[in-house]
């Protein structure tokens, strides 16, 4: 009996000891398969480490890099490349490529007028259209980048043809056509509006569009965009980049501020003083921030420059909105033509007034009179200045942006929208600045969301029509009217942002303000060249010619200029000679394959009996190119 009971104990302990390896072997296998599956789950795709290089990027090098990759990734490189779309009339805009071709081929520069006059329109073919630029993230349409290219380089060709005897084309002939041109182009026009703290965006939007070469003369500001435009307004092109570096702006009054404020006892007690005190202000005033050290701010960096002199020394167009009570006659848009004397300074701090400025310290607006001295402006001396909130206009057509479009031909405008409690709303149609951020529930809910908005505003529109509904409260929640086209820019605000209207601007926070107002504009630039792009060619050329002689002759210069030629309309790329290889027909006959996704619509487009064929006849006889 202990014989068999010692014999079975070494066989227990082996089979324990077998039943421990296969359970650890068990285990070991469960492990790693759960590591694999951890592993294959938390993986990023390539979609998103490039989404990430897009959120992250700081510089616009690094974010088209990611953009080109990320369209290449999604397939979207392939759709860039077919140049047919239901959004807009490709058959005309390969027509109109075409001609410019066959003008440029035949050096027929009075062909090449006539072309330009004939069809030189902002949207042509509806080629703005938003839904064009909100699938690929480096572009549209390479045939409209293609043409957009073409135009600006035919304004050039323009521009740089020398003048011969024999050529029929003089500086005087080259002036009135580019005028003429540029006059029925239309212009465009940068809004900023507002923004408290985060109307320090706005400086990250002029520099983005500066360094791109899209920045519009004309630029105007409404209470914290008054501020930016009028430090933006009185710097030169060799100025303003080095302006625009956080380190560069005087922010001195802002820490003298908060030592006379004096120093709080603990953090969470100086945090709460903090809060009180701006809430009372908000109430009472409509401001987070000190209207009074955003004087010492303004006065720093801008100095005693008025609209006159701001605009010719840097040939920008600086306007400011004020709100008055309407009886002293005294205009809501103070710019160079309708308050040349006007010290830019007192005129941003007139934008920004407040319900307590009003009361007890009215704003009063500074010139210069003959001397050099400075006085109060006499036509404004009676003039009571009301917060922008207040601004009432009867009819539409008083509105300042409808008086910027009477006074200098504006058709077009780019709104940098930093308004804390409309930007969460006024999401752009382009992609959005931070593509990571968005959850899927968030995409999904976001065009209700927008619906939502649409219906409140669209009540309080009805509420307006009945006057109902008091001024200050359809100037804070209703949007102003824009007369004509526009692309807005919002940056991405976070909740966590709302938090630092209660902080004093620093050099290094404002770098970071700078930073998110140039990624609202990076998803922008492709539909901004689009637009603007010839627009500032024509800008350029008519700066050029007009400081030539009117009949002054080329000795000796040939007779057409090359197509090599770099921009600096914001196209950021020479363009090489003669791009017959950029014909979309010859890419389509040549390239579609059954596995290229949509070859036969396009070559069915084509080939479409819509309309007769056109033999495009030298323009200088027919007095035209038909379209």
């Amino acid at each position: 009996m202990e014989s068999t009971t010692s014999n079975s104990l070494p066989t227990w302990a082996s089979g324990a000891a077998g039943l421990r390896s296969v359970l650890a072997c068990f285990l070991e296998v469960v492990f790693f398969w759960q590591l694999k599956l951890h592993r294959w789950w938390t993986k990023k795709s390539p979609r998103d480490i490039l989404l990430e290089s897009l959120a992250e990027a700081r510089l616009f090098e690094e974010w088209e890099a990611a953009a080109f990759q990320l369209d290449e990734c999604l397939g979207y490189d392939l759709w860039r490349q077919n140049p047919t779309s239901k959004y807009y009339d490709y058959r005309l805009i390969y027509e109109r490529l075409q001609a410019i071709y066959e003008v440029r081929d035949e050096d027929d520069i009075l062909g090449l007028v006539s072309l330009l006059r004939s069809g030189l329109v902002r949207n042509l073919g509806n080629i703005t259209a938003p839904r064009l630029f909100n699938r690929a993230y480096a572009g549209t349409k390479l045939l409209i980048e293609d043409y957009i290219t073409q135009l600006a380089l035919a304004v050039d060709h323009v521009t740089t043809y020398p003048v011969t005897t024999t050529s029929g084309l003089t500086n005087q002939t080259k002036l009135n056509v580019i005028h003429d041109t540029r006059q029925a182009f239309g212009r465009s026009a940068l809004v900023l509006q507002g923004g408290a703290i985060f109307g320090l965006c706005h400086l990250g939007v002029v520099k983005a569009l500066h360094l791109r070469g899209l920045l519009p003369r004309i630029i105007a500001g409404t209470a914290t965009g008054a501020l930016i435009a009028a430090l933006v307004g009185v710097h030169t092109e060799d100025e303003l980049l080095d302006f625009l570096k956080g380190s560069s702006i005087n922010l001195t009054a802002f820490t003298k501020s908060g030592k006379k404020e004096g120093e709080p006892t603990t953090k969470h007690t100086g945090w709460w003083q903090t809060l009180v005190r701006r809430v009372k202000r908000f109430i009472r005033e409509g401001y987070f921030l000190d209207v009074s050290v955003l004087e010492q701010v303004v006065r720093a960096n801008v100095g005693d420059i008025t609209f006159q002199e701001a605009y010719f020394k840097t040939k920008r167009v600086l306007n400011i909105t004020v709100s008055t009570d309407g009886s002293s006659g005294v205009p809501n848009l103070l710019n160079y033509l309708t308050a040349p004397n006007v010290l830019i300074w007192s005129a941003a701090l007139a934008s920004n007034a407040s319900s307590t400025t009003t009361l007890y310290h009215p704003v009063t607006l500074f010139c210069k009179d003959d001397a050099g001295d400075i006085i109060p402006w006499q036509p404004a001396s009676e003039t009571t200045f009301r917060p922008w909130t207040h601004a009432s206009y009867s009819d539409t057509r008083e509105s300042p942006l409808h008086r910027i479009a009477e006074l200098f031909n504006v058709n077009h405008f780019i709104v940098s929208q930093a308004r804390p409690y409309l930007a969460p709303f006024l999401r752009s149609d382009l992609h959005h600045p931070n593509p990571t951020r968005p959850s899927h529930i968030y995409n999904m809910s976001l065009p209700l969301l927008r619906l939502i908005v649409m219906e409140i505003q669209h009540r309080l529109h009805q509420l307006n029509d009945l006057g109902i509904l008091p001024p200050s409260i359809r100037r804070f929640l209703l949007d102003e009217n824009i007369p004509g086209a526009s692309l807005t820019l919002v940056p991405e605000l976070s909740p966590s942002d709302f938090f630092r209207l209660l902080e004093n601007p620093t050099p290094e926070a404002l770098d970071k303000w700078i930073l998110r107002g140039e990624r609202s504009v990076w998803p922008a630039v492709g539909a901004l060249k689009v637009r603007c792009a010839v627009e500032v060619e024509l800008d350029r050329g008519y700066q050029v010619i007009r400081r030539r002689k009117p009949y002054e002759v080329d000795v000796g210069g040939s007779t057409g200029m090359p197509y090599s030629s770099h921009l600096s309309c914001g196209l950021d790329k020479e363009i090489t000679p003669h791009p017959k290889h950029l014909n979309h027909q010859t890419f389509l006959t040549t390239q579609c394959t059954p596995g290229w996704p949509f070859p036969s619509l396009y070559t069915l487009a084509l080939s479409a009996p819509s309309k007769p064929k056109q033999v495009h006849t030298p323009p200088h006889q027919t007095h035209g190119v038909a379209r």
